[in-house]
């Protein structure tokens, strides 16, 4: 059987000595440390916070697992805790389920881990998600967050016997992690293991326990971000994160505003080049390359011309770190099949989820009866709060997060090897065309018959019933008198914008819209800058102009714009090439999917301002970083695409 011995690439702060650690025969310990209470009150308290900010997560992995094989979601097994007492340890299940019974009373090897694991397996054990469920043994008190890793009964005997000293580790309660985790791994031998344990027991204190933890969650971090799993979190917190808390997520420093999620960004671009280290970071051809260094090149010399060449920068900075930092670091971190097919369900159920908690809202205001609540009797507010909104604050913004992830949906449709896996991402699917009809929003509307058509074309009958269908809707909603929909009031609308919008296009100076530099209300910037005015200041007012091809053209000037849009266009076609070479269903799927998704997502730019929004703006150019991810990686085309890889002479392309 093979064992993994101490890394050596480990937190310095948890550098020992072995010989410092190894057990002698005359070892001795308290069995309770005069801390105990305290650590035990600090880690109940960080035990419940935990278990309540992770359940929506952890429901998510149950899910998968459900789905995935259809079989138990949690593992429970016999485990030695302290005083040699037996308790029942709880787990997220990663084995094909009967496998315990053919591998016996035998630890598991790193062989076994990729022959028994189911897919969702691999991934959390890799990640160490399996062992959420364990915070419930916490909370029971028959574990602790640090200390010696709980036995299995069968080898207890066999380790008393071979490994002297092997009892003292019984001496404290088992732990989720500890040094043995940190400095060892998952498969280090029981008689090195036993030598961390010990050591912890020896200089256990609260202060060690804490450094420990923080050690810990640096490790996971550390797998995660090496295998590019932060866009996984940066897009489940955008998404989650009320769009009217996002402005509030800012401080100023030096008279500058900085956002903290795109500080988060800087910051996991920074770990995954010095984590990676400079002989395994690659630098790969792709259609971001040119365009971003043409945009960066451009808004530099733009500056000097500029009234306030700081605000300008700070606005040309937030669409390269929020927008193509995060493509661009899809695109040169290693990524996996397995990975891109896992981001893309992940976001896919995402946009579900939302949905559902628009529908939600909606029904809810369907039980309030006209009595309940004075605005209901206001035929404008009503129309206004009965338009779906979710947690996106606006129904316009909902109706493009849902366009972005509906071609996703149905990606999954195609590709599900089982009639219950087809009807699942089929109910999935539906319930978000649904949402967008209940937010009642034209663009998203048309957005939707792009991409959806745009998606379906490779099957040309499956397209045209999706138009009738969608047709059909549409009338019908017609029918019922809204009056979004009714051909007066759009016509109404579309004049009352041009009005309101044409004075201020012809008032704006030709070398504003050559070189850019206006600070739109609507963006993140203008938010910010605005929170710092007088809010009574008439000077600060400006029209909002809700489309942002329009906004990107004053903002960054039609240069600007249009390296943008080059950028687009070239990322679409790079997959659609790639597209037509793969033999890979999958791949295919998904990038055919992405290309609606973007083709939706342009026609959605008329109707509002998309970049502007921090969630659509991670959601879209995370869906651009992972297309071109596969178009790098998995199109067979990875050496040709290789540019540069660091520290490697000659090194490059062929």
């Amino acid at each position: 059987m093979n064992h993994r011995t101490a890394a050596a690439s480990q937190p310095q702060g948890l550098a020992v000595s072995a010989s410092a650690s190894r057990p002698s025969s005359g070892f001795s310990l308290e069995p309770v440390s005069k801390s105990d209470t305290l650590v035990w009150l600090l880690q109940a308290v960080v035990r419940v916070c935990g278990l309540i900010l992770l359940s929506p997560l952890m429901l998510f992995i149950a899910l998968a697992i459900k789905f995935t094989d259809g079989g138990a979601v949690f593992y429970a097994g016999e485990r030695v805790g302290r005083g040699k007492r037996i308790f029942r340890i709880y787990k997220f299940r990663t084995l094909a389920e009967g496998v315990e019974k053919h591998i016996g009373g035998r630890l598991l090897s790193e062989e076994d881990r990729d022959l028994y694991c189911t897919k969702v397996g691999r991934f959390l054990r890799r990640t160490k998600l399996d062992e959420l469920p364990q915070l419930l043994n916490v909370i029971r008190g028959e574990m602790r967050l640090v200390g010696p890793r709980p036995v299995r009964p069968v080898f207890l005997e066999q380790f008393e016997r071979e490994i002297p000293n092997y009892a003292s580790r019984f001496l404290v309660p088992p732990g989720l992690t500890g040094i043995a985790q940190l400095r060892g791994g998952y498969f280090i031998a029981p008689r090195h293991r036993l030598r961390y344990d010990l050591l912890y027991i020896k200089n256990r204190s609260l202060l060690f326990d804490l450094q420990i933890i923080l050690f810990t969650f640096v490790k996971i971090l550390d797998r995660w971000l090496s295998r590019g799993f932060f866009v996984l979190f940066l897009f489940l917190l955008v998404s989650f994160t009320p769009t009217s808390v996002q402005p509030l997520l800012s401080f100023s420093l030096f008279g500058v505003q900085i956002s903290l999620v795109n500080l988060l960004i800087v910051f996991a671009a920074g770990w995954l080049f010095f984590t990676n280290g400079p002989k395994k970071f690659s630098l790969y051809q792709s259609p971001l390359n040119l365009p971003v260094l043409l945009f960066l090149a451009f808004h530099l010399v733009s500056a000097f011309f500029a009234e306030n060449p700081a605000v300008f920068l700070q606005q040309a900075g937030y669409q390269v770190v929020t927008g193509f930092l995060v493509a661009f670091l899809i695109v040169n971190t290693f990524a996996t099949r397995a990975f891109f097919t896992l981001t893309v369900r992940i976001i896919a159920l995402t946009s579900v989820v939302i949905s559902l908690l628009g529908l939600l809202q909606v029904f809810m205001l369907l039980d309030l009866t006209p009595s309940s609540l004075p605005f209901l009797h206001d035929k404008k507010l009503l129309e206004d709060y009965a338009r779906m909104s979710s947690i996106l604050d606006k129904p316009i913004i909902l109706s493009v997060y849902l366009v972005l992830g509906i071609p996703l949906l149905l990606a999954e449709v195609i590709q599900a090897n089982t009639q219950r896996g087809r009807d699942f991402w089929l109910i999935c699917t539906t319930l978000s065309c649904v949402g967008i009809f209940f937010t009642q929003t034209r663009v998203g509307l048309l957005a939707l018959l792009v991409t959806g058509t745009v998606f379906l074309s490779r099957r040309p009958r499956y397209a045209l019933a999706f138009s009738s269908i969608l047709l059909f809707c549409f009338l019908l909603v017609m029918s019922l008198g809204i009056p979004r929909f009714s051909p007066a009031r759009f016509g109404e609308d579309v004049t009352a914008w041009v009005q309101e919008t044409a004075p201020t296009l012809h008032s704006i100076p030709l070398k504003q819209w050559l070189a850019g530099g206006e600070v739109m209300t609507d963006s993140p910037l203008g938010v910010m800058l605005a929170q710092r005015e007088n809010p009574q200041s008439p000077e600060k007012q400006e029209v909002e102009i809700a489309n942002m091809h329009l906004v990107l053209a004053l903002e960054y000037g039609i240069v600007g714009w249009l390296i943008i849009i080059w950028l687009i266009l070239s990322a679409v076609w790079a997959m659609k090439q790639a597209h037509d070479r793969t033999k890979d269903e999958r791949l295919k799927s998904t990038l055919w999917a992405i290309i609606s998704s973007v083709l939706g997502f342009l026609v959605s730019m008329n109707g509002m301002n998309t970049f502007h929004n921090l969630t659509l703006q991670v959601f879209f150019w995370s869906l651009i970083g992972i297309g071109l991810g596969i178009v790098t990686h998995l199109s067979g085309q990875r050496r040709r695409n290789l540019i540069w890889r660091f520290s490697v002479v000659g090194a490059g392309g062929d």
